[in-house]
């Protein structure tokens, strides 16, 4: 009899070992609001940004697996309205008691941005910083610099590589329908009289402002033409840029356009059925071009539409998305190799943002090498672009290599 009670005892306790093994492997789970616009004028943007949502799924299966914690985003349309995510956000501090949140753009951040602090909620983006959020101390990091880093990053490459056309003569077609676009021309016009003139690599020539939603510019593109430019910068939507290539096309010339992957070259080219027009046109940005297919990044992306419910086509748009996933769950593994996986807070993860370099390899190839301080919402300095653009009809990656942004960009 005492034999049989032994091996029923040691047959409970192996049981009861078991089980408090598992609970120790288990995950904790946290909470992460997505801002979204399901039913507003970014609507079809959202349904590519939301690739993020993927990133979590993987990251909880593999990373956040081994260390004890699972992320759950719940998305809340705010139909890309400030007042609504206003009122929104109370609520979602009281649901979800978030350790990280995942924004969309300028409607949230402007109803956020001087918040976070006192919730202690930091907030992801994708979309590129400007310069009046360009403030120390803030809860907000974005995943890239601002246009004028990125676009001045690209002029000085191009100056560089056309040194028979220096000092190259740039222009600017913009609208100041939008405090955003009239931000990017004043912060690229200043690095340009500031840094690029003086040393004979650039000048502006023309600034021209259309609507923000262009009918017909042939005026304002024929005034660009007179000037002599040499490039065009500005055109940061699909409308623009498309009425700036109908415009170049009446007048019979061929001026290269400057933007970023998602406004011009690629998704015009889509209704277009060809890359042909875009001829010479560039775009830049500090996430992994989608033309190079010979990269981590696109063996990520794989992983992804393979495994998480991604579409297979590989675009620049999600890629946004994907860009800001993986900022925020490495933020998150960060912070839980440093204070546990039972004991994150919003604090925690804010520390590990700015006490912590993201390695490139840490962020599958996505994006450079980052890091942040209080003195800026993004990478301030050490931020890294690259180019593309259309070569003998070809969309193509222009630089292979990650371009360094200057660190000569001053405030505007």
């Amino acid at each position: 009899m005492k034999t049989i009670w032994r091996g029923v005892s040691r047959a409970v306790l192996a049981v009861a070992i078991g089980t408090c093994a598992v609970a120790a492997t288990a995950q904790v789970e946290y909470k992460v609001p997505g801002l979204v616009d399901f039913s507003g004028p970014f609507a079809d943007l959202t349904k590519q940004l939301v690739a993020r949502d993927a990133v979590v799924k993987w990251w909880n299966d593999n990373d956040g697996k081994k260390i004890g914690v699972k992320l759950t985003v719940k998305n809340y349309d705010t139909r890309y309205d400030g007042s609504v995510v206003a009122s929104m956000w109370p609520g979602i501090l009281n649901e979800m008691k978030p350790i990280i949140g995942l924004g969309l753009g300028g409607a949230d951040l402007n109803a956020l941005q001087q918040r976070l602090a006192d919730d202690k909620v930091p907030m992801i983006y994708a979309p590129p910083a400007y310069g009046f959020g360009w403030l120390p101390n803030q809860w907000v990091f974005g995943v890239r610099t601002t246009y004028a880093h990125e676009w001045g990053t690209a002029l000085n490459w191009y100056a560089e590589q056309n040194p028979g056309k220096r000092p190259v003569k740039v222009a600017f077609v913009s609208t100041q329908a939008s405090p955003a676009f009239v931000d990017f021309v004043k912060g690229v016009d200043k690095y340009i009289k500031t840094v690029l003139e003086p040393k004979g690599l650039a000048t502006v020539v023309a600034t021209e402002w259309i609507d923000m939603q262009p009918v017909d510019v042939s005026t304002q593109i024929k005034k660009v033409i007179d000037a002599k430019a040499d490039i065009i910068i500005g055109a940061a939507n699909t409308t623009m840029a498309a009425a700036v290539l109908r415009a170049e096309q009446l007048h019979g010339v061929n001026i290269p356009t400057l933007a970023s992957p998602w406004h011009t070259i690629w998704p015009l080219a889509q209704a277009m059925k060809t890359y042909a027009p875009w001829e010479g046109h560039m775009v830049v940005t500090g996430i992994a071009p989608t033309t190079d297919k010979n990269s981590k990044a696109w063996d990520f992306y794989q992983v992804l539409s393979k495994g998480y419910g991604l579409p297979a086509e590989w675009n620049p748009l999600n890629m946004l998305g994907i860009s800001q996933g993986l900022l925020a769950v490495r933020a998150v593994e960060h912070a839980a190799k440093k204070v546990g996986a039972a004991k994150l807070t919003g604090a925690a993860v804010y520390d590990a943002l700015i006490s912590t370099s993201f390695t490139e390899d840490e962020l599958m190839g996505v994006l450079p090498t980052i890091s942040y301080t209080k003195e800026a919402p993004f990478p301030a300095q050490g931020g890294k672009v690259k180019v593309e653009w259309v070569k003998d009809g070809k969309y193509q990656l222009a630089t292979p290599n990650w371009l360094t942004i200057p660190s000569n960009v001053t405030k505007w």
